[in-house]
């Protein structure tokens, strides 16, 4: 389903309920940028969020870094935050870090210093070093190197495992970065299903909230499906992938996500403010 200008976030099974907001940052609330230590959400934005996290259950679900996360999002009430692609989930003031993500931590360091020596001959590469994943940028990158880093992040990784003998790594593709994350688990999925459980606990059965996810990579994919198939809605911003529910609603940029939030306070009838202690 395509967005018009002003989207609605309307129950979809039509039984009033409010939303429960899990947004992804890059790409879904700030545009892309070739060199991630450059974006920022705008001040207009900023106070935006914080309506709509004083009124609606409102979670961010991002793979970068916790720090570098953090360092972006204004000191607003979210009621959770999860990064690096799952690994850490921040929830009522408790840190939260799946097993699989802390047993995989430790091969980092040495696996981004080797990173860095063979990369070091392609100009354009960018690699970030998170807490329990890395990330190589291509988008600066010749299009006839593009294959070749490829190859070369393989190999190296492919030594990694048996090195380890455990297999405790994998490559993910997103929009011109690659992502060494866990081979298991960590998703953000898996960060949509704790936080929904949590909700749920938290106002008894199944909770009087639908959800919304809102990604535009593959790393949201499978987050912006399992919203549909827990009756709320999936929305995608960009072109959509394969894989993609055919009933996922799809935007063309962040700045139409922020007129749905928009025009979601305007016609959304008064509430109390939520109170929770601001996550960012």
């Amino acid at each position: 389903m395509s967005g018009s200008s002003r989207p609605l976030l309307r129950d979809p099974q039509g039984r009033g309920r409010p939303p429960a907001l899990f947004l992804d940052f890059d790409g879904t609330l700030v545009p892309l940028s070739p060199r991630p230590s450059d974006v920022r959400l705008s001040e207009s934005h900023a106070l935006l969020l914080d309506r709509v996290a004083r009124r609606f259950p409102t979670f961010v679900i991002s793979g970068r870094g916790e720090r570098d996360l953090l360092s972006r999002l204004p000191p607003v009430p979210l009621a959770g935050l999860s990064a690096d692609h799952g690994a850490v989930r921040i929830l009522a003031g408790r840190r939260h870090l799946h097993p699989e993500a802390e047993k995989a931590r430790d091969l980092l360091p040495a696996l981004a210093g080797r990173l860095r020596d063979v990369m070091e001959r392609i100009p354009g590469v960018l690699v970030e070093v998170k807490e329990f994943s890395l990330s190589i940028h291509y988008r600066a990158v010749s299009p006839d190197r593009v294959e070749e880093a490829r190859e070369r992040l393989e190999l190296l990784l492919s030594g990694t495992a048996e090195s380890s003998g455990k297999g405790r790594l994998r490559i993910s593709e997103g929009k011109k970065v690659w992502e060494i994350r866990p081979a298991r688990g960590v998703t953000k999925e898996e960060s949509l299903e704790f936080f929904l459980e949590d909700l749920a606990r938290r106002e008894g059965g199944e909770g009087p909230f639908f959800p919304v996810m809102a990604g535009d990579d593959t790393t949201d994919l499978g987050a912006v499906n399992r919203a549909l198939e827990k009756g709320g809605l999936g929305i995608w911003v960009g072109s959509p992938p394969p894989g993609l529910s055919p009933v996922a609603t799809v935007l063309a940029s962040p700045e139409d996500l922020w007129m749905a939030l928009e025009t979601l306070l305007d016609e959304s009838p008064p509430a109390p403010s939520r109170t929770a202690e601001p996550t960012a």
